[in-house]
This record gives C-alpha cells, structure tokens and sequence, in this order.
C-alpha cells in the first residue's frame, strides 16, 4: 500500500489487523459467491498478515 505522497506508510499492528479483517470479510463473501479459487487467495492474504504479525509481536 502506498500513501498519497508516494511514502510506504508504516506496517504498524493496527494496520496489518484491519487488512487482516479485510481479507476475513472478503474471503466469506466470496465463499458464499461459490468461489473456492477466490477464497483459497484471500486465505493465503490472511495468513500472511498472521505471520507478520506475530513477528512484530515477537519483537
């Protein structure tokens, strides 16, 4: 993500948290749409944001 000045903005645990919630909510709607292939993604989005996480927590 990228700011309107063209800066990275921090990766802070409130930020990785709320994409964490987006990619939650997405991959439900798109699992009530039917689309496993759409959902396996957004799965994958979230477990990312899990490890990095837990690596900032770490430290």
């Amino acid at each position: 993500m990228v700011s309107r000045t063209g800066d990275t903005p921090e990766r802070t645990p409130g930020r990785i948290e709320n994409e964490i919630r987006g990619f939650a909510q997405a991959r439900h709607a798109a699992e009530a749409a039917g689309r496993p292939d759409i959902a396996q993604l957004l799965r994958a989005a979230t477990d990312c944001g899990l490890d990095e996480l837990n690596g900032l927590n770490q430290t």
